[in-house]
């Protein structure tokens, strides 16, 4: 897989093997004693309180903004700043969490900079969740490299997502749509009152055209509760310099996001210099013989999203769908949204240890009457599938990785 180095991928984790991983963990992931900003001040404290003197850029949203976070870091590079970027979560490897001016962070020094990190929590009797320390780790990796601006994406929701401890020169929420129910809330107002969360008092935010209208209110009201200023996607015909012929419109959505922050921080990006990030599993072409693109959808909205893309960009290509989603997600409306495109399917387990539910979603599938070949339990090798035509793997990062495994170009 690209950018994978096995050895020191498992190094690097066995560095963090006493620290129970949430992401991976669903039952925990959901428990509401984990969902907490309790652990980071201790955390950052033992860190050197590594977000002070950075200028933070905090992003939120359910979908999008992980390409938002990707794009702004490109900009903020062409405009000659130095930049580090935090996402989660990871395709291939840990390295695409941790960004220097859009390239990974070497093997060596996630290494040198976890075991020194781990080295004080565990001194200090701390004991806090995977997720809280690749926050504050990618914190101290960017102040140690003295770079200027952090582009710092949530993980799981805003308002006590590890990553709102800190101060951010400007604020950013992204679509907003059904997703985490079980920790964010089951209604788009509970959950965008979860994801406001991230605003502070005074700090400008951008807020991105919202599926639900409903969003869009919660939003605005607590912007004005705080006193932030308000701030709008810049017009879409302002991509085209940057962006190539064939990007998916919810992508140039996501870049309109980004490029407002900048215009507001009153930088001026230089086009040339301006690189297309590598947005790993999101509409993604990786392969041409056969065709194969990856994309992480995983909610209703998402997947709606990427069908009207995929049907633009791949007009008359009838694909084979690699459908495997994460237990706990809302299938009912990931489904209804497939079935806009004209694909057959095979349903399968996400290479994950979060577990699924492929019998629901295969019921699923059989009452909205889509094409369903094959149900199988796991994918290890290009002879699962059943053809080398055109292929699409979503659901989930998970999923997508299974397409990654498969086809990636560095294998």
């Amino acid at each position: 897989m690209r950018d994978l180095n096995p050895a020191l991928e498992q190094e690097f984790f066995d560095v963090f093997k006493r620290y129970c991983d949430l992401e991976r963990d669903a039952g925990k992931q959901h428990d509401m004693s984990n969902y907490t900003l309790d652990r980071m001040i201790p955390l950052a404290e033992v860190a050197g309180h590594p977000e002070r003197g950075l200028k933070i850029i905090h992003v939120a949203g359910t979908k999008g903004k992980g390409t938002t976070c990707h794009f702004l870091s490109s900009l903020l590079s062409s405009c000659g700043k130095r930049v580090g970027l935090f996402t989660s979560p990871h395709l291939a490897t840990v390295r695409e969490r941790f960004q220097l001016d859009n390239a990974l962070v070497d093997y060596e020094t996630l290494l040198s900079s976890g075991r020194r990190l781990v080295s004080a929590v565990d001194s200090a009797g701390l004991k806090p969740s995977l997720f809280e320390l690749f926050t504050v780790l990618g914190l101290r990796l960017f102040a140690d490299s003295g770079v200027e601006y952090v582009v710092f994406e949530t993980g799981i929701g805003g308002r006590l997502d590890a990553t709102n401890y800190v101060t951010p020169v400007m604020t950013a929420i992204t679509p907003i749509s059904f997703d985490h129910v079980a920790l964010l809330g089951n209604t788009i107002e509970l959950i965008a009152s979860e994801k406001a969360g991230i605003l502070k008092p005074s700090v400008p935010i951008v807020v991105s055209r919202q599926s639900f209208s409903e969003a869009e209110d919660v939003i605005l009201a607590r912007a004005r509760e705080l006193g932030c200023p308000v701030l709008w996607p810049v017009n879409s015909e302002m991509t085209y310099p940057y962006l190539p012929y064939g990007t998916a419109p919810y992508l140039r959505e996501n870049f309109c996001t980004s490029l407002s922050i900048v215009n507001h921080l009153g930088l001026v990006p230089d086009v040339g210099s301006f690189r297309y990030p590598q947005l790993r599993a999101r509409c993604e072409r990786i392969c041409d013989d056969p065709l194969v693109v990856l994309d992480a959808a995983h909610n209703g909205d998402s997947m709606r999203r990427l069908v009207e893309a995929l049907n633009l960009l791949y007009s008359g290509v009838r694909f084979t769908v690699v459908l495997g989603i994460v237990k706990g997600k809302d299938a009912h409306r990931i489904v209804e949204a497939l079935r806009g495109l004209n694909a057959r399917f095979v349903l399968t387990n996400p290479h994950t240890g979060k577990g699924s539910d492929l019998a629901a979603l295969a019921e699923e599938m059989r009452v909205a009457g889509l094409d369903v070949i094959e149900v199988r339990e796991s994918i290890s090798s290009r002879d699962d599938l059943p053809y080398d035509g055109p292929l699409l793997f979503t659901g989930s990062f998970f999923t997508a990785l299974i397409g990654e495994e498969l086809f990636s170009r560095d294998q």
